[in-house]
Parts: structure tokens; C-alpha cells; sequence
């Protein structure tokens, strides 16, 4: 059985962590179906594994499957505080997950296509800064 999607998963939460762990904190890093709770002030990103529709790469028994999706990271200050912290922030995940980055795990390589940011929103009392990572994995089956 193939673990293709682990893998990627797991690929692109080491890599965030590596990248905004020195920044944020890992304690501050929220990662999907995991308990978290932010604390009032504080900044903290959550991030969010987008899946893209599977298609045969190649014909055939062997072919591959291409494999796309997105990785959106949100990060969250404290409103009214500007956003010199949170585009600072948000230019370290755009730098960590470069074009044409791979992320190897297991038996999967996930290659990075781009990175962008998207520009800020009110969420409450957050300012949040949406970063998102393209990202294309070919496998076998």
C-alpha cells in the first residue's frame, strides 16, 4: 500500500516547521486535526493541506500519477500592530519553500512550483497573512 499521501503531508509540515519554528516558536505552529489553542497576543500560524485532482502523468501499467495541490500557511498578529511582523514572516515561508525546492520523504518527493502571499485580512483580533505553496508530486500507481 502506498503511502504517497503521508508522505507529502509530511514533507511539507517538517519543512514549515523548520521554517517558521525559529520565527514563531514551535508551540505557536498549528497543524491540522491537532488540539491548539492561540493565546491572546501572541502569533501563531496555522496551515492547511489543500489537495488538488490526481491524473495520469504517463500511459500505461508503470506511468505515474501527477499529483498537485496546495499548502496554505496562515499566519496570525495581533490587529492593529501593522504588518511589518506578519510580511517578515510570511517572506521566511515564501524563501523556505523556493521554486524547484524538493522535499524528500519516504518514497515521495514533493517539488515545490511557487510560493506566493496573498494580501491580509481582519479575522477578529487577527491579521491574518495567507501564504500559499504550490506544490506537484509524481509517483508510480
Amino acid at each position: 500500500m502506498s503511502a504517497v499521501h503521508l508522505e507529502i503531508k509530511q514533507a511539507l509540515e517538517v519543512r514549515v516547521a523548520e521554517v517558521l519554528g525559529p520565527v514563531m516558536g514551535m508551540a505557536q505552529l498549528a497543524f491540522p486535526n491537532e488540539s491548539f489553542t492561540p493565546t491572546a497576543g501572541t502569533p501563531w500560524a496555522s496551515v492547511h493541506h489543500l489537495w488538488a485532482r490526481t491524473s495520469p502523468g504517463t500511459v500505461g501499467v508503470d506511468g505515474y500519477t501527477r499529483r498537485p495541490g496546495v499548502f496554505q500557511v496562515s499566519l496570525h498578529f495581533p490587529f492593529g500592530t501593522g504588518e511589518k511582523a506578519a510580511v517578515t514572516a510570511a517572506q521566511a515561508v515564501v524563501d523556505g519553500f523556493k521554486p524547484g525546492t524538493s522535499l524528500p520523504r519516504g518514497d515521495t518527493t514533493v517539488r515545490v512550483q511557487s510560493a506566493s502571499l496573498a494580501p491580509g485580512l481582519r479575522d477578529a483580533e487577527w491579521w491574518v497573512v495567507p501564504v500559499s505553496v504550490w506544490w506537484l508530486v509524481h509517483s508510480v500507481g
